[in-house]
């Protein structure tokens, strides 16, 4: 047996199975791969408002406070600052409009930030002192906006790193203080950043609905989904994007009538995989290649002996080449796609209508090519539409890579990370800096201008294909 196992195909060894083809399976498996390959390719060429169910009117409601027996974290103000800025008092009262009176009332607030150079970052504390002006109307005294934040102390470039920290970096909370006190001597607890996530997804509200509105107006979209641990219940995270917006949606279930409500009115081409939850959605559709050949692939290296089967790939495979070609040379331009509508046609007569195959494999895909006729060569019909889903499975891998980290997620605080997930990743698709879009506070992805990344290799974590970090740490 030992001496025949590499020439017999009845015999095999069990830890080291043989991946057995015919001389016309070697061509296919080898053609398929390149294919396969181009998609991938396209990787380097080239949202989601999360918003949970209001819940009723005082149900599950909690005290307010942290639970009894939990240490008080007591944090100390700078009483040094480097910078003191005088604010002018509020002029007119906001109620009556009426002008105030200048009191003897002084306000002050201390806030700690980062301000970012080429050649990095430092840390500034600045005092901010005004007078409260009071209303003789009204009998209250008013202070200006920048006294309004609370008892926030860290201003909004600070508050952006730790945001660069959990988002790109994919940092445990935890681990974010940690390096908050060895980089800037700066204490705070894991709730701190919390915050921290809850102010940036309010403030961020419109840039995802600006997202929203630039994908719907896109002539493609790529969808796809994946799972998601919520406290130990199973829920859907799905993906929209059109290659340069990127926005996430949530459910609980995999039912796709969140999808059906976001393009209820979409006009385009939708790309997706081959979930049956996606073909009833009311617009055009492209089905996605790739998986379908990687179907085929491990289809007949699992059966490469059957003849009928190998017969039918070959016809696809002959059929498709030929696209594929074309498309490298030319891209997707329909002016140039258009001449294989005809071999489509007659692939369809000679090998797939009315044809009876007697293989229970072959007629599994003779079934599948018939279904999804209208939706797998769309892109022969118009301009740019991709003619795989690979976007959508790049857009969602940084879930996946802290899925894999995290293990699972609190319901309270995984829309605002997905908020801003789906932001960070439209900086990616464009080329963009997410770190330096924070720092900018503006508000429009497609507005801010690229420019050449910081330079803050101080910033610990691992990077976008690092090694994943402490897996046991859940919080979110």
């Amino acid at each position: 047996m030992r001496e025949n196992a590499d020439s017999q195909n009845n015999i095999d060894f069990a830890d080291q199975p043989k991946q057995s083809e015919t001389e016309i399976g070697h061509e296919i498996h080898s053609e398929f791969e390149q294919i396969i390959r181009s998609a991938y390719a396209d990787y380097d060429k080239n949202k989601i408002s999360i918003r949970s169910e209001n819940k009723a009117d005082g149900a599950g409601k909690k005290k307010r406070g942290a639970p009894k027996g939990h240490q008080a974290y007591n944090r100390i103000v700078p009483s040094r600052a480097r910078k003191i800025v005088i604010v002018p008092m509020e002029e007119k009262c906001p109620i009556h409009k009426e002008t105030l009176h200048k009191s003897k009332k002084i306000v002050e607030k201390t806030i700690i930030d980062l301000h970012f150079t080429k050649g990095g970052c430092r840390k500034t504390i600045t005092n901010y002192l005004s007078t409260k002006g009071y209303c003789q109307r009204c009998g209250k005294y008013y202070i200006p906006p920048i006294f309004k934040l609370g008892y926030q102390l860290f201003g909004h470039s600070f508050q952006a790193w730790t945001i660069y920290q959990r988002i790109i970096l994919r940092l445990p909370y935890r681990i974010i203080t940690q390096v908050m006190e060895d980089l800037f001597g700066e204490r705070a607890s894991e709730g701190t950043i919390l915050n921290f996530m809850r102010y940036f997804a309010e403030y961020y509200a419109a840039t995802e609905k600006n997202l929203v509105k630039r994908i719907l107006e896109s002539p493609f979209i790529h969808v796809d989904e994946t799972r998601i641990n919520i406290q130990g219940a199973e829920h859907y995270v799905w993906v929209f994007t059109d290659g340069k917006h990127v926005v996430f949606r949530i459910t609980e279930t995999r039912e796709t009538t969140l999808v059906h409500e976001f393009l209820s009115n979409y006009k385009g081409v939708l790309i997706s995989d081959f979930y049956p939850g996606y073909d009833s959605v009311m617009c055009k559709q492209q089905k996605c290649w790739a998986h379908l050949i990687r179907d085929i692939n491990d289809d007949l290296w699992s059966e490469p002996f059957n003849t009928e089967f190998e017969s039918f790939i070959l016809e696809v495979k002959n059929l498709i080449m030929p696209i594929f070609d074309d498309i490298e040379k030319y891209g997707l331009k329909k002016i140039h796609l258009n001449k294989f509508n005809k071999s489509v046609e007659n692939f369809y007569k000679n090998n797939v209508i009315d044809r009876d195959y007697t293989s229970e494999l072959t007629i599994k895909y003779q079934k599948r090519f018939q279904h999804y006729k209208e939706s797998l060569f769309t892109f022969l019909e118009y301009d740019s539409i991709p003619w795989n889903n690979n976007m959508a499975e790049r857009a969602i891998r940084q879930l996946a890579i802290q899925r894999k980290i995290s293990g699972t997620f609190f319901e309270h605080s995984a829309p605002q990370y997905l908020q801003l997930l789906g932001i960070a990743q439209t900086c990616r698709f464009q080329n963009k800096s997410f770190l330096k879009f924070l720092i900018s506070e503006k508000k429009d992805v497609d507005e801010f201008k690229a420019t050449k990344r910081l330079n803050i290799s101080m910033m610990s974590g691992p990077g976008e294909r690092g090694e994943a970090n402490d897996s046991t740490d859940a919080i979110e």
